[in-house]
């Protein structure tokens, strides 16, 4: 994806650059139903918009991300006002597209303040004026302002309104609109509580576990420790993920990464993109076995969690009158012939009941998965 700052430009004005009070109200209706509600960290960059923009000022500090379409003074009265919002709303998951995209390339974890965070983050605004014809066609795009120092960010979102249907004008001549886009990725509080840390140290262990296959007869004896990131939608979902570097061979990396962008975290409603650094370390035995590091933490966490779920299940059959098995059906002593049967099938039987499979690598035994890296996003709804 790619990084993006906040567009300006010199105050000239209410009447010079925007429609009427309830025009400007029709604008901002497209941002309530998915904008992210974020109540601090405005996008990174410099806001040059002028005094008469304040309502987008608001908009930006209000919400991650998001898309305005200002008509041009002389043009306000030819659009359709409510069609435009559509078209605004319809630009989000494409320009949404293009940060996920890119930030999953520069993000990195670094020091901000003294502080552990993420750095190189694809944030900013940019305004586009946009040139139609009569017909509705793009005739051209220009950036008038902006506040991302990426600079794949702005093409993009230009591709992204270029590849637009837009409005058929009564005028006959070409008209104008401004486009304004600003996308942040937020301060990240849904993640930092200890329940959500909880929550992550859980999936990663459980996504370690199927990450097992990955090393087996693929690495020699050793300590490998693994760390991803994976950037991750309001609903908890990993739209893109990557590997750090490290010393594993690639294919063992790629496997690595599609088990870890299985990782799922709890929703988080008022999000926009959230990143989370899932981390595990492998010990490789001399006789290839492989373990990590919280591997016997998660066995005794699912055996709990096991344990009662069967325990409401008990309860359930309690609650609808399901008699559990009585005593002596319980003791009853087996007949010879059932003694028998048993006795053969424990002859032949080699491996414990209570013995573990092994663990399998999650690109074969009925899991086709494709390892090629991190996959382009699509745009969060």
């Amino acid at each position: 994806m790619r990084s993006e700052r906040e567009p300006g430009s010199k105050p000239r004005g209410r009447a010079a650059h925007f429609a009427p009070v309830a025009a400007l109200a029709s604008c901002l209706a497209l941002l309530a139903p998915a904008c992210a509600a974020r109540k601090n960290a405005p996008p990174t960059g410099h806001n040059t918009f002028g005094q008469g923009t304040r309502y987008i000022q608001k908009a930006v500090r209000s919400s991650s991300e998001g898309v305005i379409i200002l008509p041009s003074k002389r043009a306000e009265n030819l659009f359709d006002l409510q069609r435009l919002n559509e078209i605004a709303q319809a630009l989000r998951p494409p320009a949404a597209a293009c940060f996920v995209n890119r930030a999953i390339e520069t993000m990195k974890r670094g020091k901000r303040d003294g502080e552990e965070a993420y750095v190189d983050v694809p944030e900013g605004q940019v305004k586009i004026r946009t040139r139609l014809s009569p017909d509705g066609e793009v005739l051209r795009t220009e950036v008038l302002d902006t506040g991302f120092k990426d600079p794949e960010i702005e093409p993009c979102i230009m591709e992204a309104i270029q590849s637009r249907k837009w409005i058929k004008n009564r005028s006959g001549v070409v008209q104008y609109l401004d486009v304004i886009y600003w996308v942040s990725l937020g301060d990240g509080s849904e993640d930092k509580s200890p329940e959500a840390k909880a929550e992550l140290r859980r999936q990663q262990a459980i996504a370690a576990i199927r990450g097992k296959g990955c090393l087996e007869r693929r690495v020699g004896a050793g300590t490998y420790p693994v760390e991803g990131l994976n950037l991750v939608d309001r609903d908890g979902n990993t739209l893109v993920s990557r590997i750090e570097p490290n010393s594993l061979p690639q294919k063992v990396q790629e496997c690595l990464s599609v088990v870890l962008r299985d990782i799922q975290m709890p929703r988080a409603p008022n999000s926009f993109v959230r990143p989370i650094s899932p981390r595990v370390e492998y010990t490789v035995a001399t006789d290839g076995t492989v373990s990590f590091a919280d591997e016997r933490w998660i066995n005794l966490i699912l055996m709990e969690e096991k344990a009662a779920r069967e325990e409401r299940l008990a309860e359930v059959d309690r609650g609808l009158g399901i008699a559990a098995p009585r005593a002596s059906e319980e003791a009853a002593p087996p007949s010879s012939e059932d003694a028998e049967a048993s006795a053969s099938a424990s002859e032949e039987t080699t491996t414990p009941a209570s013995e573990p499979p092994p663990a399998q690598d999650p690109g074969q035994a009925g899991m086709k998965l494709k390892l090629g890296g991190h996959r382009r996003a699509e745009a969060p709804q």
